[in-house]
């Protein structure tokens, strides 16, 4: 009994020591941080894989959440290879000017191409140990093709917006613009230079150097020979304006400063002096950062040494305490993202086309089955109506493929013939296939390649819905599920048994038109209702008609003056 009291006893000493010590680190002080970057609670926002459109909307959805939950600062963790263009621009735009709370890069482990471009537009970046970014050139690819070369013209269009973007997140800041310029222009060569006392760093160009030194800069990065990292030491002179930064300071004290900060390097163009030839003595070549025809990545400790990083963070402990935040939460992306994403993934789009279009076209031409309109009806929804959903097309081309089909149904089932109104409808609907894959404007890259993949697309989904159409038309009548499900009746009274039901219609036997013939529509021969297509005029209910072509799928007739 004793030894069972001692044991109790000792259980409750531990739980109360375990309570006490999560009691502590409850009411633990957030750490001392400048108050300009001090966030009592922070959120987590995971960027992996390619960035697209879905990216995109996921992002700004999380990190309005994240806002509305009180997070006071949105981190993206970015673990990226690069993606597409335009929704990266996008994102930058939002995360400038439209974020509800100050955004923050942490690069965890890679942020490649577009990750680059979007970790230069959040109010600073954090690097994970081991973590790099950089390579953010534009490329193009095409569904099915690959990567594509650019044409130097082309690249240079591609090119103008993606360096417009990464100096004004260089601007605004504080980051030097010959860096940044290097990630995106594979021509730009890049030197450091360091003051002779070591005082400071400068990052310049060929030309600059030139001017300076009065001859060409000794290059060390032709091929692949490895570059000298760069090592920590003395604060670069970053190529912009920091008027409101006190020598010595960790930045504006609160955000009102940086926001008048901010504003102030927008307007004014860059001040740090070019370095004279009066000026080269007290300066000397430490390596060349970035070589000709190649792009700079940058490692975390030469991020930070460069002025492109702040901090070196590993984990979320160590995250909490660079924002002097007391929580920290993960706001993932939910099942409805990979959802949107699998289907505007291209072959997944490529086989829904296919459905849409066979399922179409077979439902007009073999009426009463429904099994196919039903499925052309689903493929319409996910090809347009989720993606709509999910922030990433709009829901113009889902209504014009809806107007386009009807117009299209009202030309076969009401008015005669098949004119204007049909060849109308046919336009609306490829015109809305084809915006759904049309995330970026047409006049610029991005928008051109979106349009050939989206005409590839619709082409070949097309061409894959012909054969479809083809085969369906073919079997179905033989399939008994079929024949089941076919409404088929018959003129005042019973039906006829299946055997007469089915007996076959041949070539110049005379009926009469039981329903309107536009041309689709039913007709009565020898007290057997058929499906039949009317060639030529509309034909009116009770009027004689006569078979012209007759198979196991179709029967066509014209109405009866011939066989008078």
């Amino acid at each position: 009994m004793g030894k069972a009291m001692r044991m109790v006893r000792l259980a409750v000493a531990l739980s109360g020591a375990l309570l006490g010590v999560a009691a502590t680190e409850a009411r633990q002080s957030p750490t001392a941080v400048p108050a300009w970057r001090q966030a009592t609670r922070i959120a987590v926002i995971p960027v992996s894989g390619e960035i697209d459109g879905v990216t995109r909307a996921s992002a700004e959805r999380r990190i309005a959440q994240a806002a509305a939950a009180g997070c006071g600062v949105a981190v993206l963790e970015l673990d990226t290879p690069g993606g597409d263009l335009n929704a990266t621009l996008e994102l930058c735009l939002w995360i400038k000017d439209r974020a509800p709370v100050p955004v923050w890069a942490w690069v965890r482990p890679k942020a490649y191409s577009a990750g680059a471009i979007i970790a230069l537009a959040c109010r600073g970046i954090l690097v994970s140990p081991g973590s790099a970014f950089g390579d953010a050139a534009p490329i193009m690819a095409i569904p099915g093709l690959g990567l594509q070369p650019l044409p130097p013209a082309e690249r240079a269009k591609i090119e103008a917006p993606v360096l417009s973007e990464v100096v004004d997140s260089a601007r605004r800041n504080g980051y030097d613009e010959t860096l940044v310029r290097a990630f995106v222009s594979a021509p730009d060569e890049v030197w450091m230079l360091e003051r002779d006392d070591g005082s400071a760093r400068a990052f310049v160009g060929r030309q600059e150097y030139a001017e300076a030194f009065g001859a060409e800069p000794p290059t060390s990065r032709a091929g692949a020979a490895p570059r000298t990292a760069i090592a920590p030491g003395a604060p670069a002179i970053p190529f912009v304006d920091l008027s409101m930064r006190r020598p010595g300071d960790d930045g504006p004290t609160n955000e009102a400063e940086r926001d008048r900060m901010v504003e102030d390097q927008q307007v004014r163009p860059p001040v740090r002096q070019r370095i004279r030839a009066e000026d080269a003595g007290s300066w000397r070549l430490v390596t060349q950062v970035d070589g000709a025809d190649e792009l700079l990545v940058t490692y975390a400790p030469e991020a930070i040494a460069a002025g492109l990083a702040q901090s070196t963070v590993a984990d979320e402990r160590e995250l909490m305490a660079w924002f002097g935040a007391t929580t920290v939460s993960r706001v993932d992306e939910h099942w409805g993202d990979a959802l949107v994403r699998f289907l505007t993934s291209w072959p997944v789009r490529l086989a829904l086309v296919a459905v849409l279009v066979c399922g179409f076209v077979v439902e007009l031409a073999v009426p009463g089955v429904g099994w196919f309109g039903a499925a052309a009806t689903a493929a319409l929804v996910l090809l347009l109506g989720g993606p709509a959903m999910g922030g990433v097309t709009a829901w113009w081309p889902l209504l014009l493929v809806v107007l386009g089909a009807a117009l299209v149904v009202v030309e076969v089932f009401v008015i005669p013939g098949f004119g204007l109104i049909g060849i109308v409808g046919i336009g609306c609907a490829l015109v809305g296939l084809v915006g759904g894959f049309v995330d970026a404007p047409l006049n610029t890259p991005g928008g051109r390649s979106d349009l050939a993949a989206a005409i590839g697309v619709v082409s070949g989904g097309a061409i894959l819905a012909a054969g479809g159409a083809w085969l369906a038309t073919r079997l179905l009548p033989r399939t008994a599920a079929a024949r089941a499900v076919v409404l088929e009746a018959t003129v005042g009274g019973t039906a006829p048994p299946a055997r007469d039901r089915l007996r076959p219609v041949a070539v110049g036997e005379v009926g009469i038109a039981v329903t309107p013939l536009r041309p689709v529509g039913k007709a009565e021969f020898g007290g057997v209702i058929r499906e039949v297509n009317a060639v030529g005029a509309m034909v009116e209910s009770g009027a004689r008609v006569v078979v012209v072509r007759a198979s196991d799928y179709a029967v066509e007739v014209e109405a009866c003056p011939p066989c008078n």
